[in-house]
């Protein structure tokens, strides 16, 4: 097959899970463009034969000084072009807006199918929004196809936007070949700095202190300021301990902010963006994620994999991927007290982290692997094709 894909190609769960998909049906033989602004993030350190990228024409206009250059038209134009010259045979749209737009414009004009894959905020925070919601289930109502990467956004789809039409739920997936856990990397703190090194370089490091690791785009559903916040009485019980977050976005000012007022600043470290996630989570002790709001965040089946236990809260489509107390530690509410307590109960049990770190591992093994969830999507993009 030639598939289109459009997507968001910066830092984000949409756009990486788009991308690896990509790769992974390329390598199993199908040719893959995608469609967007730049290269996408996760495609910077490495290619894959069949995938292509073309970028869309962007046309600065005086007439668009105030409101922008119009992307869903210049999207809607290039996959058009792009659907021409290589003769693709559907469009992939990873996030209703503005992709599943333009590639709904794209059938009307060449009669090419698109599929659409509900990720998040598409649905419960954009997709509810007056401005956009008219447009947004008109899209996903006359897709060809429509998926989403949890049951909490079908149900959200279905029940709060009225959405009549089938979704198939095609949860997110991870390369568990490629995120395992990796003995004889430790991170190495000092003055308020973090670098990875081997063990024996660390003679130094005491092996009582614990790591945490959070990873995320800073939005405010992240709470990564509350993650601070909590992390004050956290070193009070346990003054061995530290937190590591990866990411960057809005509040990272505020997170700043706080690690100064709270005196964090030799326990909590900010890593910006990495591509080396991987290393970075087999240093860690324990996976954090404070969300209020989630669809299926990849960073959780990331950790899983790489035998990192989590403690994470029962936001949106995670008790899906961790179900509590089997494969780690769900929160029952979203209180700080409780969610302090959970992690201090698992920093001093050892057998408890060992006991999530198996059990993690087993669950993305069994139900989340590439080698499960890629075919699923294959399958589907066949079904749509024969359909037209």
């Amino acid at each position: 097959m030639n598939i289109g894909v459009n997507l968001y190609p910066s830092v984000g769960g949409s756009g990486y899970l788009a991308t690896r998909l990509g790769q992974h049906l390329a390598r199993r033989g199908h040719h893959i463009h995608f469609i967007t602004y730049d290269r996408p993030f996760s495609l910077m350190w490495e290619s894959t034969q069949g995938v292509y990228v073309d970028l869309v024409d962007r046309f600065d206009y005086p007439l668009f000084k105030n409101i922008g250059p119009p992307y869903g038209m210049a999207l809607t134009s290039k996959i058009v072009k792009v659907a021409k010259s290589s003769k693709l045979d559907l469009i992939h749209s990873h996030y209703a807006i503005p992709h599943a737009m333009s590639a709904y414009m794209a059938r009307e004009i060449i009669g090419i199918p698109y599929v659409l894959t509900l990720h998040g905020s598409d649905v419960h925070t954009l997709g509810m929004d007056p401005a956009y919601r008219p447009v947004v289930e008109h899209v996903i109502e006359n897709a060809d196809a429509v998926t989403s990467v949890s049951e909490f956004l079908k149900r959200k789809a279905i029940e709060e936007m009225g959405i009549e039409r089938d979704i198939k739920v095609i949860p997110n997936f991870i390369d568990v070949k490629r995120f395992t856990h990796l003995n004889g990397i430790r991170l190495l703190v000092e003055s308020g700095c973090v670098s990875l090194r081997r063990n024996e370089e660390l003679k130094e490091i005491d092996p009582d202190e614990k790591i945490l690791l959070h990873a995320s785009n800073f939005r405010r559903v992240k709470r990564v300021v509350e993650l601070v916040e909590m992390m004050r009485p956290i070193v009070d019980h346990l003054p061995k301990t530290r937190l590591i977050i990866a990411g960057d976005g809005p509040t990272r000012i505020e997170v700043e902010r706080k690690i100064d007022e709270l005196d964090l600043c030799n326990n909590v470290h900010l890593l910006g963006i990495k591509s080396n996630m991987l290393e970075i989570m087999c240093t860690a002790d324990v996976f954090l994620l404070n969300s209020t709001l989630e669809g299926m965040p990849l960073v959780l089946l990331e950790a899983m994999s790489c035998k990192l236990p989590v403690v994470t809260t029962p936001a949106g489509g995670i008790p899906e991927l961790v179900r509590p107390g089997i494969d780690g530690i769900v929160t029952k509410g979203f209180e700080q007290d409780e969610y302090i307590q959970k992690v201090l109960e698992i920093l001093t049990d050892d057998k408890l982290r060992q006991k999530y770190a198996q059990a993690g591992r087993k669950r993305v093994e069994e139900s989340f692997s590439a080698d499960k969830i890629v075919k699923q999507y294959e399958q589907l993009f066949i079904e749509v094709i024969a359909d037209r």
